[in-house]
């Protein structure tokens, strides 16, 4: 009784003392936006002033939540219909970002909504939050112009570049590259190309922030003070917190300063109920159901012709139904027994006790989510952290990954039986879900609590570690190496001549005698 009389205090304490919170997500990330858009509406609901710019509109009003909706700048992308996996690849991680982050901020900068939240300078903030991630790190700017408390949101792990920006450690010797995926145990060819990949993922992230550094100047909407703007870098060291959309259950264990919180699974209630329709589906599909799903940025229709062959020819031999979402009315080939949507309530029908495997591309929502509810994962990684992801699951031995280049029907439909057949697959499954349902806190309730944390205490600067002021050759300890070993080797040198002096001289006093 005592507990919910503290609790209702305390909500009606954050209610009076509500602070006036920024989010500026300008992408059109719909799964990224998707992963924190619960929290944002908490935040709201718990008594907050949210702000949030996004191209994505909620479907009803929330109250104390204001919206400035902003174009869709891959609109056009999307309705070209090119295929996502083109940006695969060394030379486009090289050269491609800086295109593609002119091409996506150029639409975000131009678009009348943002111009006019960009030029107005009476709105107050105590807390910007923003993803400091794949071309959106110019907007952490906002921080500097309204001095409020900054905070990052992160869809994918911490990489090495924002680890060594944020001061946390990184030693690829036990941190797998995403680049080349393998498990944390790494011999020594794989500690090399880990340490090599994560030395260019460093190498390449300032290069392409110096070009947003650039772009960030040349195209912010000045403001009182921007003329004393820091460089970006120095910026992202001011970060309060990274809220990273991800859980120990599903990577390998690595530190974190406390300044790192992670709080994966905002999208999963656990206890959705599904519509009529739904229910009705899943009840009576007494074989089982299949869930196929390659999210929400990769269009089905561009399958490769050996894809989609394999795929609708080992679907059409179940006696399972699969259910699958795309973005299509039919596709060529499709047995009776699939079911295709547009749109499907993703955490619920995984939740549902008849779902038997999901086919997925590996993405970190579909495998949190599908990881919650225990359901063994069929991977077919498209493209980025997809394949790491995928790995860990295998590894962790509740998936089986599948390679798209050389999938047929024959290998598709051998790893779905196997799944099915194979009990261990399931109850791997079961285990990594009873890991991740085991916490002292609902993610909700400790996403919110860290949030108002950095707000009580003003950015918290005690999170931060040193080591982010510290230079490169100071961080890796090269100054004190080279200093006192040389050191070392003078005393070796001087300790040398000194007993070849002696033995000289003892050499010449015999000779005397």
């Amino acid at each position: 009784m005592k507990g919910a009389i503290c609790i209702a205090i305390f909500s009606i304490m954050n209610y009076c003392y509500g602070h006036n919170i920024l989010v500026v997500m300008p992408l059109p990330l719909y799964s990224h936006t998707k992963s924190y858009l619960p929290l944002f509406i908490e935040l709201a609901k718990r008594g907050h002033n949210v702000t949030m710019v996004s191209p994505f509109e909620l479907n009803e009003p929330v109250p104390n939540f204001k919206e400035i909706v902003i174009e869709d700048t891959m609109k056009h992308m999307r309705e070209d219909k090119h295929d996502v996996r083109l940006v695969e690849g060394f030379f486009f991680r090289l050269l491609g970002p800086r295109l593609f982050c002119k091409f996506l901020l150029d639409g975000v900068f131009n678009s009348e909504p943002m111009k006019a939240f960009l030029n107005d300078t009476d709105s107050k903030f105590d807390m910007v939050i923003t993803e400091t991630f794949f071309c959106q790190e110019p907007f952490i700017a906002l921080g500097h112009k309204y001095s409020a408390i900054q905070v990052s949101v992160q869809t994918i792990n911490l990489f090495m570049a924002l680890s060594r920006l944020t001061g946390n450690p990184l030693n690829p010797a036990y941190v797998p590259s995403p680049a080349f995926p393998s498990s944390h145990h790494l011999n020594f060819w794989e500690r090399s190309k880990s340490t090599l990949a994560n030395l260019l993922d460093y190498l390449i992230s300032h290069a392409l922030w110096l070009y947003l550094e650039y772009y960030m100047r040349s195209h912010f909407a000045p403001y009182p003070g921007f003329e004393n703007l820091p460089p970006m870098l120095n910026m992202f060291k001011n970060l309060s917190l990274v809220l990273l959309d991800n859980h120990m259950a599903i990577t390998y264990p690595r530190p974190y300063l406390p300044n790192i919180v992670e709080i994966g699974g905002l999208t999963i209630k656990g206890g959705d109920k599904l519509n009529e329709e739904w229910e009705k589906y899943l009840n009576e599909s007494v074989d089982g159901v299949i869930y196929f799903s390659w999210g929400s940025h990769y269009k089905t229709e561009n399958m490769r012709p050996h894809e989609l062959t394999a795929f609708m020819s080992a679907f059409g031999k179940l006696k399972q139904r699969v259910l699958m979402k795309v973005d299509e009315d039919t596709m060529p080939g499709k047995p009776d027994n699939v079911r295709l949507a547009k749109w499907v309530p993703q955490a619920s029908i995984l939740g549902h006790p008849n779902v038997r495997a999901f086919v997925s591309h590996g993405g970190l929502h579909g495998i949190l989510e599908g990881t919650y509810h225990g359901v063994p994962i069929v991977g077919t990684p498209l493209f980025a952290d997809q394949k790491s992801n995928v790995r860990f699951c295998e590894q962790a031995g509740y998936c089986i990954y599948i390679d798209l280049d050389t999938v047929n029907e024959e290998i598709l439909l051998g790893a779905i039986n196997k799944i099915m057949t194979n009990s261990s697959y399931k109850e791997n499954a079961l285990r990594r879900s009873k890991i991740m349902k085991d916490r002292p806190l609902s993610v909700m309730d400790n996403a919110v609590y860290w949030v108002e944390y950095v707000l009580r205490h003003r950015g918290a600067p005690h999170l931060r570690s040193a080591a982010v002021e510290l230079s490169w050759y100071q961080y890796l300890l090269l100054d004190v190496m080279v200093v006192w070993g040389t050191v070392l080797v003078m005393a070796v040198l001087l300790l040398r001549k000194c007993i070849k002096c002696i033995c000289k001289a003892r050499k010449s006093k015999s000779k005397k005698d």
